[in-house]
């Protein structure tokens, strides 16, 4: 396929931050999350949905895994437009983190995001997000959405 790469190449900003990730609480609760879902099962459902990047011809696209997180980050912390989804992406850490995008990339456009929920469709979509509930749901993890400041990942006192 032809995605973009996830260059793992430190760059001077990767550790210059490394230093502050020990203080950052989203970059915590985010890297639980990333740990609890199982996601190559949600990618190769994204895949099947999402066309785009199969072809080696043309430009390169983001992968369906990388959007579909962005939109997860911008439903947890009620951003309010893709616009400043794109943006908070481009000036937040945890957020490139989460989504497995380098430092030195800047985000996906707004437009970007559009054209990725209509192709998916609401019926994928709304797939995708109960197998990421039921996923933590199996782990007693809860989201509590909260806004751009914060998000906060707890566990339920519910047996298993």
């Amino acid at each position: 396929m032809s995605y973009k790469s996830k260059n793992q190449t430190l760059s001077f900003s990767d550790l210059e931050l490394s230093q502050k990730k020990a203080k950052n609480r989203t970059l915590k609760h985010l890297k639980r999350i990333k740990k609890s879902i199982e996601w190559n099962t949600i990618e190769s459902t994204l895949i099947k949905s999402y066309p785009v990047g199969k072809h080696k011809k043309g430009p390169q696209a983001y992968s369906p895994l990388m959007l579909f997180k962005c939109l997860l980050l911008r439903n947890w912390f009620q951003i309010n437009s893709d616009t400043d989804l794109e943006s908070l992406i481009n000036d937040r850490f945890s957020f490139k983190k989460f989504i497995g995008l380098p430092m030195g990339q800047s985000a996906p456009d707004s437009s970007t995001f559009s054209r990725f929920r209509k192709r998916l469709t609401m019926k994928k979509y709304n797939k995708v997000l109960s197998d990421i509930s039921d996923q933590l749901s199996g782990k007693n993890l809860i989201i509590n959405m909260g806004n751009v400041l914060d998000v906060k990942v707890i566990k339920s006192n519910r047996p298993s």
